[in-house]
This record gives C-alpha cells, structure tokens and sequence, in this order.
C-alpha cells in the first residue's frame, strides 16, 4: 500500500509539473523593442524590458490580464479619449490612476527605488 500511495503522489507531481510546464511554454512574452505612442505633446516610448529588470509584474499594467497564454490587451482597449462606462479615460490612467505611469514612477522614487521620469519632458519627446 505504502508503494502503490507513493507511486501514485509522484504520478501527481509529474502531471502537475507537465501542466505548469505547458501553460509557460504557452505565455507571452513581452516585446523586446520599444513601443512609441504618438501624442500631441511628444512621442512617448515605452519599453518593457526595463519594467520586467525593475522587476515589475505584467499585471501592474495588464491588470485586466486574465488568461496568461493570450496576448494582454493595449492600453487603449478598454481605456478611451473619454470615460467610458466607469472605465478611466486613457490621459488619467497614464497620469493619474493607481495603474499609471506618473504615479508609479512617483512612487517609487519617495520609496528611493529606480525609477522613470516623473516630469512630462521626461517621457514626451517632441
């Protein structure tokens, strides 16, 4: 009985690890270059290899991200120019939200973390 319950404890273990190793072999990943976000203020570039060395977690941004083998949705997916149905306009949730760019920048510098620009020249390049 001992074997056959020890026999079957590792049979769960490797199935467990095939399923993890399944849904990771399946995630996104981020893209490697920069992005550029046309604005009327300045190009704004974001590149998310800096994010995930600052060690950031892709939900901080994607926090609507649900199904880790798909691609997150944009920003402007479900943020428009104008509040929509309770849904923060895009210039607040990359200025003021508790998900926008400002305010983690800001926050991490009071923390005394690296940190991005928390000026507007600081991220719109004309």
């Amino acid at each position: 009985m001992k074997k056959f319950l020890i026999g079957f404890m590792a049979v769960l273990f490797i199935a467990g690890m095939v399923g993890v190793t399944m849904v990771y072999a399946g995630a996104v990943k981020a893209p490697s270059g920069p992005l550029v976000f046309q604005n009327k203020h300045g190009a704004v570039t974001f590149q998310h290899s800096v994010h995930l060395k600052a060690g950031l977690q892709c939900e901080k941004c994607h926090h609507m991200w649900k199904d880790k083998t798909k691609e997150p949705r944009g920003c402007k997916e479900c943020h428009k120019e104008k509040k929509t149905n309770g849904v923060p306009r895009l210039y607040d949730m990359a200025h003021h939200s508790n998900h926008s760019c400002k305010g983690c920048h800001k926050a991490r510098a009071k923390a005394g973390k690296s940190h991005g620009p928390t000026k507007c020249s600081g991220c719109h390049k004309k």
